[in-house]
């Protein structure tokens, strides 16, 4: 069954196109490597001063200290290579993954101002890279997203007698290009919503803080017009929001230290919210396997979603699956 919400932007997972220039039991399981039973998540969890929602890693790997590892005060690494390789597993050696990675995580949706908790919101994005040439790369994905009740934790099947569905985007493929200047292009190329050429041309920045921090920064906005099976009052109606991302990566990729996203949104999200005015708040990280997906995801995808054990296999799959078929 064919469950999404709305042009649900994303860079988690991008869909624009841009230009990067150069003491609670849940704060220690929710999102850790899978190594014991899942539980579900609830309001708690989530809010401000609870436990951290990351493994805590330590800062030896494998006997050896991590000071050990870390590049010259000179290295200088490339964005382009380094964005490929953290989203996508794309190249050689450490951070590596040719069978593609997982980014996994969660937060929460809130009503605006108020900041009631609505729901909290959870999932996960598996995407590989293909090296199409030295200064083009193509990302292959798929993303799945959950909305659970904030005081049960159990998965919402509707809200005010309105049906809740998990967004669902089977497939996406997003086209990145490295100019000549070192900035960085990417486009939309397949995706459940038409959106290539339809957002606005953004920047992404990328900077170094210190010798084994790259911060990239990711604004995402949309003022598109809604397909008309999607809107339901008749007449003119345009889908807007604004989303930021925030990627954190050690460009050496130590073992014990994940690349991590940090992602806020503020627009409709149905049946929540339909003026625009709801807030998501995700926050997650990188892991390698689909068996280090918390347990509970795992269920609902080999209940529901098999195919999204892996990322697409390869471009014929991706674009006849963001077309709606699988």
């Amino acid at each position: 069954m064919r469950t999404t919400n709305f042009a649900f932007s994303v860079l988690f997972l991008a869909t624009g196109y841009s230009i990067i220039d150069n003491n609670n039991q849940f704060g220690v399981l929710a999102f850790s490597p899978n190594t014991q039973k899942s539980s579900l998540p609830s309001k708690k969890f989530y809010q401000d001063g609870e436990s951290s929602q990351f493994t805590a890693f330590s800062k030896e790997t494998q006997g050896q200290p991590l000071a050990n590892n870390l590049p010259s005060q000179s290295a200088s690494p490339d964005p382009f290579e380094t964005w490929g390789k953290m989203r996508l597993g794309l190249g050689s050696g450490p951070g590596s993954n040719p069978n593609g990675v997982f980014w996994v995580g969660g937060g929460a949706l809130y009503e605006v101002y108020s900041g009631k908790t609505l729901a909290i919101f959870e999932g996960f994005d598996i995407g590989k890279g293909v090296q199409l040439a030295d200064n083009h790369i193509r990302q292959l994905s798929r993303k799945i997203f959950w909305f659970r009740d904030p005081e049960s934790g159990e998965i919402m099947t509707q809200y005010d007698g309105k049906p809740v569905n998990p967004i669902v985007y089977d497939s996406q493929m997003i086209d990145y290009h490295k100019g000549s200047d070192g900035s960085i292009t990417y486009s939309v190329e397949a995706s459940l919503r038409l959106l290539k050429d339809a957002l606005p041309k953004m920047k992404i920045t990328s900077h170094m803080a210190g010798p084994q921090q790259m911060m990239i920064n990711i604004p995402v906005f949309l003022d598109i017009p809604m397909p008309k099976q999607d809107n339901k009052a008749g007449g003119e109606s345009r889908y807007q929001a604004w989303e930021f991302y925030d990627y954190n990566v050690d460009p050496t990729f130590p073992a014990d230290r994940p690349p991590t996203a940090v992602w806020c949104r503020q627009g409709s999200v149905p049946p929540f919210n339909m003026d625009s005015k709801a807030v998501l708040r995700f926050s997650g990280y990188r892991v390698e396997t689909y068996e280090e997906l918390p347990e509970r995801m795992r269920m609902e995808v080999e209940r529901a979603y098999p195919h999204f054990q892996g990322p697409p296999k390869d471009t014929d799959e991706a674009i006849f699956q963001a077309n709606g078929r699988r």
